[in-house]
């Protein structure tokens, strides 16, 4: 699909003008006539229908797409870092592989800071995107964020998921090539609990975190709040540093469990694939392939549940998980009065799959799961496969980091059962990390090999290649496993629709088993085939 000549020429004189005023252009908007029909005939005759570009209208002007040839641009009098769009409006789905391409950042509702004595819209806008859709953005600083107040329904299908990508994918230019950080990513700002906020200021409703990035804000008091649905999605080559920060392939700050997050494959991020900031949100059969740091990383108290979550790396990455708790305990000293404690979630049916090579800037190692502060987590169905005995690889790394009474957060949790593992399988050249710092005191006889090994139905089997660990497609866990010795394992897996009705009897160990059918296999084979796997 090339994009026509006219387009290329706006593209240009865009990047010409911005190199002059360093961001964004604030472009006065221009009503538009709608007695004149702005779609076109596709050009192919295959679809005699004229192009629908979205459309909306705010404070008495209406702005829509351009049509160009099967595609629709929308250009910064649309979108742009400069404006808040508080319309609803829908993004329709294109034929003939047709693409919605921004010129500009998306933002959908009204950024508010209550500390001002502005009010959050509780009925904000809504972005609806049709199944099918595929977006597109031509500069590395623009991004899709949805304020407190606001939602997005993006409802894909198993066929027709909807794809979040770069211009230089779809643009059908042969001299130019996607790339990690293309752009910035999606990131929706909700109103659930955040460790950053005191209970007080969350009862007020004063609880404004700034959110990385083009500052914006979020939290609040609303463990429920419902941010919307992203379902059957794509994120590819997203990431790129806005403000001195790295943006995420899809940040969900604060956002409440009332917000769906299903079937969502992350591609080639520069940072992390899924990043939570508090909240209570729960996410559900979710792939991360290739990302530049993390798989799915969480911070700032988030307790929400994940089902059915596969990280696999075959060139570069980080940890399949990284979590943060806090720099010190809420329960204790100064950390008193927060309306949240640490991040605490339930993790099952996952599957990390990494070489432990280095990766992007020569700063990442594949790696299972890094725990920090004083983060807690229930780990349970879980193989995590890594072929590297080099020190930073390791299946699981309890990092010895010392909050400012001398306590070491994780350790402790570990052995006060506030972490805990369960039919969880490592199969790694480095089952866990050496601890830089001696443990004292209390701690002095915390053994982790010990400790896991504890756990209901844990193994650890060594690595001896992943074919003694996985089927054909190299991330379905095997019916019939085996240890590095070539012995059978026997595997047990936990039953959680007992712990909560979210969670599905599995049946099995990791994020996908051999010879599994419907929806979730589709899905994973999909994820494989876009990521090259």
């Amino acid at each position: 699909m090339k994009l026509s000549g006219l387009f290329k020429v706006s593209m240009v004189a865009s990047a010409l003008t911005l190199a002059g005023c360093g961001g964004d252009i604030n472009i006065t908007p221009t009503t538009v006539d709608n007695s004149v029909d702005n779609s076109v005939t596709n050009p192919g005759g295959s679809n005699p229908d004229p192009i629908s570009c979205a459309t909306y209208t705010l404070d008495g002007a209406s702005f829509t797409g351009e049509a160009d040839g099967v595609n629709c641009v929308y250009s910064q009098a649309f979108a742009s870092n400069a404006k808040d769009i508080t319309s609803s409006f829908v993004i329709p789905a294109l034929e003939d592989n047709g693409a919605h391409i921004f010129e500009g950042a998306l933002f959908i509702g009204k950024d508010i800071d209550t500390s001002t004595g502005a009010t959050i819209d509780d009925n904000g806008p809504t972005l609806s995107i049709e199944a099918g859709a595929t977006i597109a953005f031509t500069k590395p600083e623009s991004f899709i964020r949805i304020a407190r107040g606001a939602n997005i329904e993006a409802i894909g299908e198993v066929d027709k998921p909807i794809v979040f990508t770069s211009i230089s994918e779809i643009d059908g230019d042969d001299s130019t090539t996607a790339q990690i950080g293309d752009w910035g990513g999606i990131q929706v700002n909700g109103r659930g609990h955040s460790i950053r906020c005191t209970a007080d200021a969350a009862s007020q409703d004063l609880c404004n975190h700034p959110a990385e990035g083009i500052v914006s804000y979020y939290g609040g008091n609303d463990p429920q709040d419902d941010s919307g649905i992203l379902k059957h999605i794509v994120i590819k080559y997203a990431g790129f540093g806005v403000e001195g920060d790295e943006l995420n392939g899809l940040t969900l700050n604060a956002v409440g469990s009332g917000t769906t997050i299903d079937y969502v494959h992350v591609h080639n991020g520069f940072d992390d694939g899924i990043e939570l900031f508090g909240g209570s949100v729960n996410l559900k059969h979710i792939v991360v392939t290739e990302t530049g740091d993390d798989g799915i990383d969480w911070d700032e108290g988030w307790k929400g549940m994940g089902q059915y979550i596969l990280v696999h790396s075959k060139e570069y990455g980080n940890h399949g998980f990284e979590t943060d708790g806090a720099k010190k305990d809420p329960l204790s000293g100064d950390g008193q009065g927060l309306v949240t404690t640490v991040s605490n979630p339930i993790i099952a049916n996952a599957t990390v799959v990494a070489t432990g090579s280095a990766g992007a800037e020569g700063r990442r190692d594949g790696a299972g799961m890094e725990m920090k502060e004083w983060g807690k987590v229930q780990m349970a169905n879980i193989l995590f496969a890594n072929s590297s005995t080099e020190a930073g690889a390791g299946c699981l790394d309890l990092f010895n980091d010392k909050d400012l009474s001398g306590a070491v957060g994780v350790h402790a949790n570990a052995k006060n059962g506030d972490i805990s593992f369960e039919s969880a399988i490592f199969a790694c050249g480095l089952n866990f990390e050496e601890i830089d710092t001696p443990l004292t005191g209390e701690l002095a006889d915390f053994d982790i090999a010990a400790w896991f090994a504890a756990g209901n139905n844990n193994q650890t089997i060594g690595f001896a290649n992943f074919e003694n660990i996985f089927a054909a497609d190299g991330v379905s866990t095997k019916s019939a496993m085996m240890d590095k010795d070539g012995n059978a394992v026997t595997v047990v897996a936990k039953d959680m629709s007992e712990v909560n009705p979210f969670f599905d009897n599995a049946g099995f160990v990791g994020a996908i088993q051999e010879g599994a059918t419907g929806d979730w296999a589709e899905f994973v084979k999909a994820s494989l085939e876009r990521a090259g796997h």
